[in-house]
């Protein structure tokens, strides 16, 4: 299993072009392990969604900074909202 996870992962960073940290590949494998049981998937999908949930993390940060980035730029069009005595 070790082998096919591994591969998985390498498909996702060539895919990314960049090296995920471990860290961040360890917490996505348990989250993928707890996904395939929730969903009663047997082990041998397991590398299929590792590969596909490595991508969709580092796509939902950066569409969640991008995100942010917009809020904080709309801030500065709101108008303040403080009473003037």
């Amino acid at each position: 299993m070790a082998e096919t996870v591994d591969t998985a992962r390498a498909a996702a960073e060539k895919t990314l072009g960049f090296r995920i940290p471990d860290h961040v590949a360890e917490e996505v494998l348990a989250h993928t392990r707890r996904k395939c049981a929730l969903n009663q998937k047997p082990n041998s999908y397991l590398p299929l969604l590792y590969e596909n949930e490595l991508t969709d993390y580092y796509m939902r940060l950066a569409i969640n900074l991008r995100g942010g980035m917009f809020d904080v730029c709309d801030l500065r069009a709101l108008p303040v909202r403080q009473q003037v005595s």
